[in-house]
């Protein structure tokens, strides 16, 4: 099998999430520009690498816009995809997901939902403050041992326009929260950040039957179980905590503790780690909490919601946690999947440092625009989003057909053996007029190309076969 092959194979599942056959074909031409596009991420460059004219563009355009199909239903089928592959990340033989935040910097002063935020890096050449939206992000680990992606499986706009008054009341972490309801099977694993280890998050993750595990601040303070003395009865509400307990004052006892060697950011440390189960969002149930002191002095508390893991999988579990920032340097990287230029014509000018938008301060017809227009937004990253999943697959499934159609040389090859998203991509390209130019009747990029063209082959492949011709 070809890797054209397989990626249409994976395709063609996405049939049932779109109610018009157009709306499906205008995603799988899209995708696969996404896919073999050698020009600056655009509508445009999408097209321009399909061979398909410029009178195609305001078709393609108006797919970011369309009532023919809902965004969440694509990304549940993705996800639902995913989870339904053998090669996978575990834990107690339930899938791990991760879910993080991004922010991206955009200039548009017409564009909803951009707003001045603050960033914290220890990157100087990220700027302490901008203006952009921000997303919220969940994916899936996929891949096994040292050869392990995050593929992104749904990314929403969270924060820049408040649409009800109640939402004007809702943080980010119940939305992240929600987006981990949304898109997770039961009984499964959430990694997230110390931003996400909440009170609010863990209840509503216990409520759906899934697990948190996250890093807590130095400073949380723990309660110890409450036993009551029946021959001192007080006056009002009965107590339900126990005493408190400064997680930190731990640490002062390190000697007793277990000791491990784990891989941080692909190197291996070793570190001393103690288990304890105490009372912390809940006075009924206990939460896992992993105390870790590296030799360099680094402390680290985790914590989770599964009673049974022991410590050591709860330390390697979320040392994956950074693979979702590797698949956001790719996506925007490689693909550019924040590349998105959607504007409202309707819409004033913003300030230059901008707050949230309210939209019950404007009209009820450009209230439907700006809902449209972040719509567009986040289909266009989730397009990405999926064209980056794909590459990820086939750098899982097909590392030797990889190897054998990448262009390129290298003097030293990754000790695991498997591609990046990089090369495959540039092994997809490499490819590209070869494969199409065979004509297959089975694949399903070329039929929709000669649908759209009017002809047996596109002007790219056309011209390919009388270079073909001529030697």
């Amino acid at each position: 099998m070809e890797l054209y092959e397989r990626i249409e194979q994976i395709i063609v599942t996405f049939r049932p999430a779109f109610s018009r056959e157009a709306t499906f074909e205008w995603f799988v031409l899209l995708l696969w520009g996404a896919l073999l596009t050698t020009q600056p991420p655009a509508v445009t460059s999408y097209l321009n690498a399909l061979g398909l004219e410029a009178a195609y563009y305001s078709h393609a355009l108006h797919w970011f816009h369309s009532s023919g199909y809902e965004l969440d239903r694509v990304c549940r089928r993705w996800g639902r995809w995913l989870t339904h592959q053998s090669d996978g990340y575990r834990l107690n033989g339930h899938r791990v997901y991760v879910g993080d935040g991004i922010k991206v910097s955009k200039e548009g002063r017409k564009m909803p939902g951009v707003k001045g935020m603050h960033q914290e890096s220890d990157n100087i050449s990220k700027p302490e403050w901008i203006r952009g939206h921000y997303f919220s992000a969940l994916g899936l680990l996929i891949g096994l041992n040292s050869a392990v992606f995050v593929s992104l499986i749904a990314l929403k706009l969270h924060d820049g326009i408040i649409a009800t008054t109640d939402e004007a009341e809702s943080r980010l972490t119940e939305k992240m929260a929600q987006l981990c309801v949304t898109h997770r099977e039961r009984g499964s694993y959430a990694v997230l950040d110390a931003y996400y280890a909440c009170r609010i998050v863990l209840q509503r993750l216990r409520q759906h039957h899934l697990h948190l595990i996250s890093r807590s601040r130095i400073s949380t303070v723990a309660r110890a179980e409450f036993s009551a003395n029946p021959k001192l009865p007080k006056r009002g509400r009965p107590r339900q905590w126990g005493a408190k307990i400064k997680l930190r004052d731990l640490f002062d006892d390190t000697d007793s503790w277990l000791t491990a060697t784990v891989a941080l950011y692909g190197k291996p440390v070793a570190l001393v780690y103690q288990c304890f189960q105490f009372y912390w969002d809940s006075p009924t149930e206990k939460v896992l909490f992993v105390l870790t002191q590296q030799p360099c002095g680094k402390r680290m508390i985790l914590l989770s919601s599964d009673l049974s893991l022991s410590g050591l999988e709860v330390i390697e579990a979320y040392t994956k946690r950074f693979k979702i920032e590797v698949a956001f340097r790719t996506l925007v990287h490689l693909l550019g999947g924040f590349a998105y230029r959607f504007w409202l014509r309707a819409l004033d000018k913003v300030a230059d440092w901008p707050d949230s938008m309210h939209l019950l301060d404007y009209d009820h017809d450009i209230q439907t625009q700006i809902l449209s227009k972040v719509e567009a937004f986040e289909r266009f990253v989730n397009l990405n989003a999926i064209a980056l999943g794909l590459l990820q697959v086939l750098a899982l499934e097909m590392p030797k057909h990889t190897w054998r159609y990448f262009p390129g040389w290298f003097r030293t090859l990754p000790k695991h053996g498997y591609p990046s998203e990089r090369i495959v991509r540039m092994a997809l390209q490499d490819q590209q007029e070869f494969v199409l130019s065979k004509s297959r009747a089975g694949l399903l990029l070329n039929k929709l190309l000669a649908d759209k063209t009017g002809q047996g082959k596109t002007p790219k492949i056309a011209a390919f076969s009388q270079r073909e011709r001529q030697h």
